[in-house]
């Protein structure tokens, strides 16, 4: 199931706080409805309708239990006291968070509400995923975006992140046309026996007859050398071949979410700041901690085997830049 995002504004928050112009609120009703004309029902509780604050005019709402990400959703303000209700806004649509792992994925491992309640299963899971794609410099789910590159003056566009699909590719400073999908390869294979993933590209066809490896010659032209001179629309991801999150990474932000479950005491370090113990001398009483926030910038072990494999292998491959033009010698 997604987990959607409804966000919505009250603009005159201190107006509808204050009772202008009727009976002032203290709250916001959610309800939702498969389809925007449909039957709207209330999905917050007495314990989770959201609370208005003055001066505040952003809110959002985390549905954990929508079922297609196709929903839409209306708000109402409440008078907790009064039990007064406004009219019902316009319908909108929220956005799926695209988490890589649900609430449900955690309950499934035993961990329950009393345990770790939703919302701070909520925030540790988003906040474990966006902690793991800055170290591995990815991220894995079906993402739109529009690319701007640099060429280099040859037929091949290395891309930054794996390529799903490519809805558009403009090329040399041209952003206007498009080049024609025949004059182009996109490599974007995520099979087990062509797996294209550590190697995003995408290459100009060479022109009909032209077979010496000496030229760049193509029905396409080349990559000119430029800056930012190149764009390419389309989704990207490091994904599996049917669209899914790699499972080695969604164990590891599980695994996370479930170690970091523990409110602590100020002033008290986290214990995976400090890390699992992974040395110890007894004779001399050296213990080596492994450093879950620090030292993974140098990829040492966190102490946490599952992590630690899935970083390894879902790092971003390092790229090494080359000079685009050659220096030329003046006598």
């Amino acid at each position: 199931m997604p987990t959607i995002k409804v966000s919505f504004y009250v603009e005159d928050v201190d107006d509808v706080m204050n009772g202008l112009p009727t009976s002032g609120y203290d709250k916001v009703k959610v309800y939702r409805s498969d389809t925007e004309d449909g039957s709207y029902v209330e999905i917050t509780t007495a314990p989770t309708r959201i609370d208005l604050v003055a001066g505040q005019v952003q809110y959002e709402y985390l549905d954990t239990t929508a079922v297609t990400g196709e929903e839409w959703y209306k708000t109402a303000y409440f008078n907790s006291t009064t039990s007064d209700e406004s009219v019902q806004s316009d319908a909108i649509q929220g956005t799926d968070r695209g988490l890589y792992c649900t609430l449900q994925d955690i309950r499934d491992e035993g961990i329950t509400v009393t345990e770790l309640d939703d919302d701070r299963a909520l925030i540790l899971l988003w906040g474990w995923q966006s902690w793991f794609e800055d170290k591995t410099g990815l991220v894995f789910k079906p993402t739109d975006a529009e690319l701007e590159l640099d060429g280099d003056g040859s037929r091949m566009l290395l891309l930054p992140l794996p390529i799903i699909t490519c809805d558009a590719l403009y090329i040399n400073d041209d952003f206007t046309n498009a080049v024609s999908t025949d004059r182009y390869a996109v490599y974007n294979k995520r099979g087990p026996l062509q797996d294209d993933r550590r190697n995003p590209h995408i290459m100009l066809k060479r022109t009909t007859g032209v077979s010496s490896i000496f030229t760049t010659s193509c029905s396409a032209g080349k990559f000119e050398i430029g800056d930012r001179n190149q764009k390419v629309v389309g989704t990207f991801g490091y994904v599996e071949s049917d669209g899914s999150v790699p499972y080695p990474v969604k164990q590891a932000i599980k695994i996370l979410t479930i170690v970091s479950k523990e409110y602590l005491p100020d002033g008290d370090i986290d214990q995976l700041a400090i890390g699992r113990r992974i040395e110890e001398v007894t004779d001399r009483h050296r213990i080596e901690f492994a450093d879950l926030f620090n030292r993974l910038k140098t990829w040492s072990p966190t102490g946490i085997t599952m992590v630690d494999d899935a970083l390894r292998k879902y790092r971003a491959p390092m790229r090494i830049a080359a000079p685009r033009t050659m220096p030329r010698l003046i006598v």
